[in-house]
């Protein structure tokens, strides 16, 4: 027995309810929770735990937050979670059962003074030391923690902006001189204050990193050994492909019952298992939303190999569709129509790391800069609206240079525009890298539940996702008002045979796009 050394005590004092059985077993830390352990012992202070579910990061947190306050005189430590409930769970289930398993010895010279569903404080028997108390709620409690556990932050910076502000205005700050240790799934794309954190800690190479920057870890679902399953082979080509894409960028083999398990959850959970079971970090970053309206698309559209990389035809029209807003809100989608498929080469929209803020004169200067051959520039109806200036947007858009300007007429209904361009889904290829942040976007464009009812808003919710996803639209609706021109194609001489015919003439361009892996089968 060595008691000083924590690493020690962190593998040999506790018990942990067993999440399966319920039952009260000894806990022995994963690969995964000895890495944050080390780190943490190595004097790392600012750890962002991005996981699948269920992996025991709260719980491999939770003993070391009781080791720390059994071990260590006038400690304060707080748990930060979804709601109180949430909370309190992880106080009484981990925190208590941690104290309540250790070793009788060690025990008996450790006495509770406090415990109740928010708090939990402890002092040696001899009460010559100052007490440690472990607080659980919804907020960090005043003054300063040497422990700060925030727990799902992923997930309340996307339905509830305004406390993950307070999480980061209050809470941090109140662990400034202490140790964060954020643990969370993710929802709501590169999106919030905690995917800031993540970006800046990205943004540090891990030669130049200190204790004091963010460190990241990320933990996927196959980590766990409980997740597989017996049953039959997984054969269907869509998982197939999934599963050898995934081993090639991983390096992880997926064991038959690893495959199985995955494709189980995968037909209940659809898009949604990118935030519950993330194979590979950037998947974190594409689970979709409640109430989402174009991720289930989004998904199949990624599935089939139409979100990739691929060349723009330099023999075909580059039209674009807007919505407008301030200059920052404005939202500009290229997309070239290529007998009936429809690609989506490129978006002009701010993001936190490049805003667009343009004004007239300049965003017409960035269209054209791109060297795309321009064919119509579809704009929303408010662009012929006049303003106090006496003109209009479509007016100054002419007068420095753009032209074949059409307005799209006022759709009434704005489902019925979502509705049109659901359908024309199926025909949408996406060019990465250029159109990720409006993927991201079209990804995260939901409508609001109401928090008590649960009732579904019909009204999409207005936020940063809605830009580009309105964009978008005018597309389908200026389909349904017969407006595009799709002219400008014009076919060369490569022949290739499909099922022992020869098809018709076909460009380069759209070779590239014929049946292969990560590839999208052009149908004529």
């Amino acid at each position: 027995m060595s008691l000083g050394d924590k690493l020690w005590r962190l593998q040999n004092l506790y018990s942990i309810k067993d999440a399966e059985t319920g039952q009260v077993r000894r806990f022995h830390p994963r690969p995964e929770q000895m890495k944050v352990f080390k780190a943490l012992e190595a004097g790392y202070r600012k750890i962002i735990i991005l996981k699948a579910r269920r992996l025991g990061m709260s719980t491999a947190i939770g003993i070391y937050a009781a080791d720390d306050a059994i071990f260590n005189a006038g400690r304060q430590i707080s748990i930060v979670d979804r709601n109180e409930d949430d909370a309190s769970k992880k106080l009484q289930n981990i925190i208590k059962v941690a104290y309540n398993s250790m070793p009788d010895e060690i025990r008996s010279r450790i006495v509770v003074v406090r415990d109740n569903d928010k708090s939990w404080k402890v002092q040696i028997a001899s009460g010559k030391f100052i007490g440690s108390a472990i607080y659980a709620g919804k907020n960090a409690r005043g003054g300063t923690n040497q422990i700060l556990h925030v727990s799902e932050w992923g997930v309340i910076q996307a339905d509830d902006p305004k406390r993950s502000e307070e999480i980061l205005t209050g809470a941090l700050p109140s662990a400034e001189h202490g140790v964060t240790i954020v643990e969370t799934t993710w929802k709501g794309g590169r999106k919030g204050h905690l995917w800031n954190l993540v970006k800046e800690a990205q943004s540090v190479p891990a030669d130049k990193r200190t204790k004091d920057d963010w460190l990241v870890f990320f933990f996927p679902w196959y980590n766990d050994p409980t997740y597989t399953r017996e049953g039959p082979e997984v054969t269907e080509p869509e998982l197939m492909q999934y599963f050898a894409e995934k081993e090639a960028e991983t390096g992880h083999r997926f064991t038959p019952g690893q495959r199985l398990w995955y494709k189980q959850r995968w037909a209940s959970l659809g898009a949604f298992i990118y935030r519950e079971f993330p194979t590979t970090f950037d998947e974190c970053f594409r689970a979709p939303i409640d109430g989402a309206i174009y991720a289930s698309y989004i998904d199949k559209a990624r599935a089939e190999g139409r979100i990739c990389a691929f060349p723009v035809d330099g023999s075909g029209l580059v039209h674009t569709f807007w919505d407008l807003g301030s200059p920052l809100n404005t939202v500009v989608w290229y997309v070239q129509f290529v007998g009936r498929e429809i690609r989506v080469i490129d978006v002009d929209m701010s993001t936190d790391d490049n805003p667009i803020d343009l004004t007239p004169v300049q965003r017409v200067a960035r269209i054209k800069s791109k060297g795309y051959p321009l064919g119509n520039n579809y704009l929303p109806h408010d662009a012929a609206v006049t303003e106090r200036s006496g003109r209009t947007f479509q007016s100054e858009l002419a007068s420095v240079g753009l032209t074949n300007i059409k307005v799209i007429p006022r759709t009434a209904d704005v489902w019925v525009g979502i509705n049109h361009l659901r359908q024309l889904f199926p025909r949408l290829a996406f060019r990465l890298p250029a159109c990720e942040p409006g993927i991201d976007a079209l990804t995260n464009y939901h409508t609001r539940t109401e928090s008590g009812s649960g009732k579904a808003s019909d009204d999409p919710v207005h936020d940063w996702s809605s830009h580009a996803s309105d964009a978008l639209r005018m597309m389908a609706e200026a389909d349904m008002h017969g407006m595009i021109d799709a002219g400008g194609y014009k076919a060369r001489s490569l022949v290739v045979k499909r099922g022992g015919e020869t098809s018709r003439p076909v460009d380069p361009v759209d070779a590239y796009f014929q049946p292969a892996r990560r590839r999208l089968v052009v149908k004529r």
